[in-house]
This record gives C-alpha cells, structure tokens and sequence, in this order.
C-alpha cells in the first residue's frame, strides 16, 4: 500500500471519529475532525504526484 492510500484511510477514520466524538465532547471532537480533514487532503497531495505522465 502506498502512503496516499494509507492517510486516505486514516484521514477519513479520523474524520468520522471526530464527528462521532464531537456529540459529546464538541472540542475535541472538532479539532480530531479538523485534523482527519487536513490528513483527507495531504493524501489527494500524494495521489496527484503518484499518477503516470
């Protein structure tokens, strides 16, 4: 598995953990959110620049 098909999943893990966390606890859920999405797009980053010429 390359790293762009790892932080996509662990990106979007995060940012459902995140959602789901942020019902009860609305800070940390929201910064575990943020954080999953900035991780979602460093991996379109590595997917771009891993794609054939």
């Amino acid at each position: 598995m390359n790293i762009g098909r790892i932080l996509l999943i662990f990106g979007l893990l995060m940012l459902m953990a995140g959602i789901y966390i942020s019902s009860n606890w609305t800070v940390l859920g929201s910064i575990i959110g943020i954080i999953g999405g900035l991780v979602l797009g460093l991996s379109t980053f590595f997917f771009i620049n891993a794609r054939p010429k």
